[in-house]
């Protein structure tokens, strides 16, 4: 792998490869996978919310996940990247690169809210425009009913006390 002076960590997990870059260096390496490595197609890119993980720092709370595929070489890439919590999370778009990247930036930003810079147009893609929130984000409020399950009762009730 010729991007090697932008990696910050690698290893192998169940047998496939990753790797962990640095934000600022996303798009280069991405560029260099594709273009000297011959990673030519993104699987997914996808999101972890590390809110509850007692070991992650708040610098680390978002993992961007970039699956690489090499047709060619049979080989499969995971590249990483972390992005800090803030009252603007951001990263960089690989929808350059990538084109079906534009899909899962926007996906990604609409369920976790991490705006992806230069982003071709970084619109809501599942929920609702006027919808509040981020709903995969693991500080978002979760709501419902609670509902009795309890073989003491007679009468089921469950729509909302205030209905």
């Amino acid at each position: 792998m010729n991007s090697r002076r932008r990696v910050l960590a690698k290893g192998e997990s169940a047998g496939d490869e990753w790797i962990t870059v640095a934000p600022a260096a996303l798009h280069d390496t991405l560029t260099a996978l594709r273009d000297q490595d011959g990673y030519e197609a993104l699987s997914f890119m996808t999101c972890v919310d590390h809110l509850a993980s007692v070991a992650a720092p708040a610098a680390e709370r978002f993992e961007l996940v970039y699956e690489l595929r090499s047709y060619q070489h049979r080989k499969l890439l995971r590249v990483r990247m972390y992005v800090a919590d803030g009252e603007r999370v951001t990263a960089p778009t690989v929808s350059d690169i990538y084109p079906n990247a534009n899909w899962d930036e926007r996906e990604t930003y609409d369920l976790f809210g991490i705006q992806f810079e230069g982003h071709p147009d970084l619109t809501r893609i599942l929920m609702p425009e006027d919808w509040v929130g981020h709903p995969l984000r693991r500080d978002y409020p979760v709501g419902g009913e609670q509902v009795d399950f309890s073989e003491e009762h007679e009468v089921w009730e469950t729509t909302p006390p205030t209905a």
